[in-house]
């Protein structure tokens, strides 16, 4: 009891400094956390063909698409040991199942993205399409369609997130420019 009230006050001020730096470590990682430059994003790469040619591939989250013409396929590029990226796609009054390969439609009007494997346990895949009548949809995650079935999309922006992660944090930089629309 003595050595306890001896140390008391260093005790009180090592206890008070590991407080501060737990809140510290918890600030930082809340406020500093980007969406964009994260090294827990599961980096996928992506690109679309239309008219009459592929667009260079974009990476977790950036735009890729003209805005003016419609999506006739999508191309993902990610490393494929932890699981697929699989999707479908709505063109002109029909769903059509596409696991990995190529679409080959007149237009995307709508699509729902997945994960598979080890790579759906731990992470979400996240994305917004573009079209010219209600702009950028909000974001959907995982299966969710995306698109208007009366408008081409025309440009898409897909992103890989950890699973336990609060969205708007890894999503916020592009919800400066987000329109609340519904989805199909």
């Amino acid at each position: 009891m003595e050595i306890l009230k001896k140390y008391k006050k260093y005790i009180i001020l090592c206890v008070a400094i590991l407080i501060m730096l737990g809140i510290s470590i918890f600030i930082y990682h809340r406020f500093t956390n980007d969406g964009m430059n994260n090294k827990n994003i599961y980096s996928v790469k992506y690109r679309v063909y239309q008219n009459g040619k592929w667009s260079k591939y974009a990476q977790n989250g950036m735009t890729v698409g003209d805005k003016e013409h419609p999506i006739q396929n999508i191309q993902f590029k990610y490393k494929n040991e932890k699981g697929k990226i699989l999707f479908d796609i709505y063109d002109t009054d029909n769903w059509i199942s596409f696991a990995e390969g190529f679409v080959n439609a007149d237009e995307v009007d709508g699509i729902a993205i997945k994960l598979t494997n080890v790579l759906k346990k731990k992470y979400e895949i996240c994305y917004r399409t573009y079209n010219k009548k209600d702009k950028w949809l909000n974001w959907t995650c995982n299966s969710e369609i995306s698109g208007n079935k009366e408008e081409p999309i025309t440009a898409i922006e897909v992103k890989i997130i950890p699973k336990k992660a609060i969205k708007f944090d890894y999503l916020k930089d592009f919800n400066k420019t987000l329109e609340t629309k519904k989805n199909f």
